[in-house]
């Protein structure tokens, strides 16, 4: 095995590092920047451990450089704490998976990645229906703030609120170009699913095969078509309405907000950058 092979399975865990978190071979495996079989990483991993590059957790599960030993037991506290946040927002998903307008629920960020730490929100992705993008997200709002679950704007203590940061209309899944980056790839892939629709959830993997030119690894989709419904009269004027109310309060504190007919980023323009800067 060559010494590049090498350097790019150390570029991956390292990155997991930032994130105070030691991966396991998949997560490796899916997350590297090489075309690879599972042997020759297992191989890879294997020489890298006898020459003390890495270290490998007592159940072997888990891997990391000497320094972050400390990480094997910080996932293991981890995991137990998302596990506890997500069963206090368990009735929430329910119900806002009863909504036809809304195609999918996705966990995003640390929560998706089991790494959440106490004081952490949990960040949610949610896919309308089409043409149903602001009725989804009044919809999400209003379950939230009914739920005693919802992070409001500027609030700074925000453990266990649900934090919806993000809105996609069913008939634009692709992520735009200025935005694909290997970050962002990360993002799209750790992303867990708890409503999935219609196979929506396979369709954005499918919309955003871009992020297989980062990570070749990870597993593409199976995608079936379905006949998408036929928006009726009634709820086009409500999404009309309800749009106009929310651009209406949106724009009075827009700052780097993304806000476009069939997509919507909730969080800062420079939260990519801080990261990229951090692990240079």
């Amino acid at each position: 095995m060559s010494n590049t092979f090498e350097a790019i399975v150390l570029e991956t865990i390292r990155y997991f590092s930032f994130f105070k978190f030691a991966p396991d071979f998949g997560e490796i495996y899916t997350f590297l920047k090489k075309k690879s079989s599972k042997k020759d990483l297992e191989s890879i991993l294997e020489n890298m451990e006898e020459k003390k590059v890495l270290i490998r957790s007592k159940n072997g599960d888990l891997y990391t450089t000497p320094q972050y030993t400390l990480y094997f037991r910080d996932r293991l506290i981890r995991q137990q704490i998302s596990q506890n946040k997500l069963r206090k927002i368990q009735l929430f998903l329910k119900i806002l998976s009863w909504f036809p307008q809304i195609e999918l629920i996705g966990l995003s960020g640390t929560v998706a990645m089991m790494n959440a730490q106490e004081k952490d929100d949990i960040d949610l992705f949610i896919i309308s229906e089409k043409r149903r993008l602001w009725t989804a997200r009044i919809i999400s709002l209003i379950v939230a703030q009914v739920s005693g679950l919802r992070r409001k704007a500027g609030e700074s203590e925000a453990k266990d609120k649900i934090c919806l940061n993000l809105f996609f209309d069913e008939s634009n899944l692709q992520i735009p170009k200025y935005k694909q980056t290997e970050y962002v790839a990360h993002e799209v892939l750790q992303m867990k699913p708890v409503t999935n629709k219609n196979f929506t959830y396979e369709k954005f993997l499918d919309k955003n095969k871009w992020v297989y030119t980062f990570f070749p690894n990870a597993k593409k989709p199976i995608v079936q078509k379905i006949a998408n419904n036929n928006p009726n009269f009634i709820g086009n004027v409500l999404e009309f309405i309800l749009k106009k109310l929310q651009l209406t309060i949106i724009k009075l504190h827009q700052t780097s907000e993304i806000v476009t007919d069939t997509q919507l980023w909730f969080f800062p323009d420079d939260f990519e950058r801080k990261i990229k800067s951090k692990m240079l």
